[in-house]
């Protein structure tokens, strides 16, 4: 396993967590194993009042410190259902991944991601318990599957999950040649093809969350 970014530098996770600590007191940084994890009380405050909180861990991403951190709910107060963006362990969906890295290529800050999608992801159950309709952020993508087709659909041109799991496979990969079928699935090569959609989505989407999204969607359509 490849050193994380803060093992390689403690002092760069020391300014992280002086940071954190004293936006977020209830949050605190602790090690288990290999990881770095904040555990806590996480606020959701309007004009200065804090007006509910979520018990939390967040797992810092390893590969960069602007890395999608994944977030889980522990006090078990939210359903884990896709209605509200939960998976059956917990796991809060704050973002498509897909969708993070094409709007973020390159990455978020700790803090950022604290103050403003992870706010607006429990401000929004908030909103939903107390009978309001959550105004999910992240272009309002469904949960899972789902929401990866939908994310595609518009750059891809198609929603058919079949074609959007070549893509994604071919996206995968560390290095895609120009004379491999094109995905599309029109028998051309991809350099005769869809190459430029490709070597676009190449550039904001990690081979990692493509490959993640690939054994999602493939998943999903086994289970149809």
């Amino acid at each position: 396993m490849a050193r994380a970014w803060y093992d390689k530098d403690p002092t760069r996770l020391e300014d992280v967590r002086r940071q954190v600590e004293v936006a977020y007191p209830d949050l605190q940084f602790v090690r288990r194993a290999a990881d770095i994890v904040l555990v806590g009380d996480y606020p959701i405050s309007e004009s200065g009042r804090v007006i509910d909180r979520y018990r939390v861990e967040v797992r810092l991403p390893r590969e960069s410190e602007f890395g999608l951190p994944t977030v889980v709910e522990i006090g078990n107060r939210i359903p884990r259902v896709a209605d509200r963006h939960m998976e059956p362990d917990g796991k809060a969906c704050v973002f498509l991944p897909d969708a993070f890295w094409y709007d973020n290529p390159g990455g978020m800050s700790l803090m950022d991601f604290l103050a403003g999608p992870l706010r607006a992801y429990f401000a929004n159950q908030t909103l939903i318990e107390l009978g309001g309709k959550g105004a999910w952020g992240d272009g309002e993508w469904s949960h899972g599957a789902d929401g990866i087709v939908e994310f595609y659909k518009s750059s891809l041109g198609t929603e058919d999950r079949t074609v959007i799991a070549r893509y994604l496979d071919m996206l995968s990969r560390e290095v895609i040649k120009g004379h491999w079928p094109c995905p599309c699935g029109s028998g051309a090569a991809l350099r005769h093809c869809h190459i430029a959609t490709i070597r676009g989505l190449q550039k904001q989407i990690p081979p990692s969350v493509a490959a993640a999204s690939a054994v999602r969607l493939g998943r999903a359509l086994i289970d149809r």
